[in-house]
């Protein structure tokens, strides 16, 4: 076989020189973001490599002087390959998704395998081209699933899509530059001139995609990064859980949502109790599904936790209540922690005498559960007061908060329901 002479036009390289340079911004930008702004650090150190092992390809691409099949051409496929493997590593990493040794090391050999076959026999350079290309695009595509999948359940379909859809038209271009390839193996130098031309214009395609891709893995990053600062925003960053502020815009949406709902409650009510009289039913009994109770909690003798054992093993103890707490609601309900060793729970669709048993099993969990060997059960004390309509959120919290008070003055360990005689 005969090399093919690739000579590039002025204009190509001239294109070709600006997106080299745009690569080079790239990696400066990318390694801004790992210095100062230490963001994403690990993951922007691998993107910042993968522009700088792109810039390289577009730099050997062009001084592919000799022919498409010379060594310098296999160099800018190996340097397009490092930069998918690079990119697929910063995603993962970016993701927190682990990585697959075994088909990274088979990937990884195949290459190496097929960049040495031209070496022994230099007809087999479409042969190793072709399986460079392939593997290229296997690696993209994991990058791209893992991609996709990340951002569909952080955000949503469209934008998990519309961020996905570059690192799917560059997987499209390799594996058209890899079906080339192997059709060289089969055909003549000059037979498949034209399809050379075409293969010009889909490694320029894929160079332009490569920047699109790049720019997308930036947008990842920072939806990512608005992400992180929402939810450290809304949760305590010891325990995990919702914080004060956000546990209180959730009592807003669900008192509103009862009191919303208290209009068309009533007058059911009234057509109850005129068809069917001997029925008793009350206001919080016909509206159930936006019923809800709450748990006012506090450690019991927290201080002594602290003074045994230590603020360590005190902030253990914390995480330990935390965790527990949220493995013993619903999925329907709220944990957060209040302040201090004070946590709430809001129990939804939930009626008054439903809170109080859940509150006493979740009082019973604890006097059984170990948290720390040669320890104390942890214990707690648990006010309880159900949401109305003519309760205001702050009346809400301050007769939980009273309840609870009247459960530590009475022994600790128990829970006390709110009466008006508290007052």
């Amino acid at each position: 076989m005969t090399a093919i002479t690739h000579v590039l036009s002025s204009p190509s390289v001239s294109l070709l020189n600006v997106i080299a340079l745009l690569s080079a911004v790239a990696t400066c930008t990318w390694l801004l973001m790992v210095q100062p702004l230490r963001l994403y650090r690990y993951a922007s150190k691998r993107f910042a490599i993968a522009n700088a092992t792109l810039f390289l390809y577009i730099i050997a691409y062009q001084n592919t002087s000799i022919g498409a099949f010379s060594h310098s051409g296999l160099l800018s496929h190996l340097s397009l390959f490092l930069f998918a493997l690079l990119y697929q590593s910063g995603v993962r990493i970016l993701f927190k998704r682990h990585l697959s040794l075994v088909g990274l090391t088979l990937v990884i050999a195949l290459v190496c395998i097929s960049s040495a076959l031209p070496f022994m026999n230099s007809m087999a350079m479409p042969l190793s081209l072709a399986i460079i290309c392939y593997m290229t695009a296997a690696i993209f595509f994991n990058g791209t699933v893992i991609k996709y999948s990340a951002l569909k359940r952080e955000f949503n379909t469209l934008s998990a899509l519309m961020l996905s859809i570059p690192d799917g038209l560059f997987i499209g271009v390799l594996a058209i530059a890899g079906v080339s390839y192997s059709s060289l193996i089969f055909s003549t130098a000059e037979s498949i001139w034209p399809l050379s031309l075409n293969m010009d214009i889909a490694l320029w395609f894929g160079i332009g995609l490569v920047l699109l891709i790049n720019v997308t893995a930036m947008a990842a990053a920072v939806m990512r990064l608005v992400l992180k600062m929402k939810f450290l925003a809304e949760h305590d960053q010891l325990t995990g859980l919702l914080n004060r502020r956000a546990i209180s815009k959730t009592l807003v949406s669900l008192w509103l949502r009862l009191s919303s709902d208290n209009h068309s409650a009533t007058k059911r009510e009234r057509h109850l109790r005129l068809t069917k009289g001997v029925l008793k039913h009350n206001q919080s009994d016909v509206h159930k599904d936006n019923n809800f109770s709450v748990l006012m909690i506090d450690i019991d003798h927290f201080k002594q936790i602290n003074d045994e054992f230590g603020h360590e093993a005190g902030d253990y103890a914390l995480t330990f209540v935390a965790q527990t707490l949220s493995e013993l609601v619903r999925e329907t309900d709220y944990c957060a922690r209040f302040g201090g060793e004070e946590f709430i729970v809001i129990l939804t669709n939930t009626t008054h005498d439903t809170a109080l048993r859940r509150a006493e099993a979740i009082c019973d969990h604890f006097s059984k559960a170990v948290w720390r060997e040669g320890a104390n059960p942890i214990t707690l004390s648990i006010g309880c007061e159900t949401a109305t309509h003519t309760k205001s959120i702050d009346q809400l919290l301050s007769h939980a908060d009273d309840a609870l008070y009247q459960a530590k003055r009475s022994g600790r360990n128990q829970i006390v329901a709110y009466s008006s005689s508290f007052s």
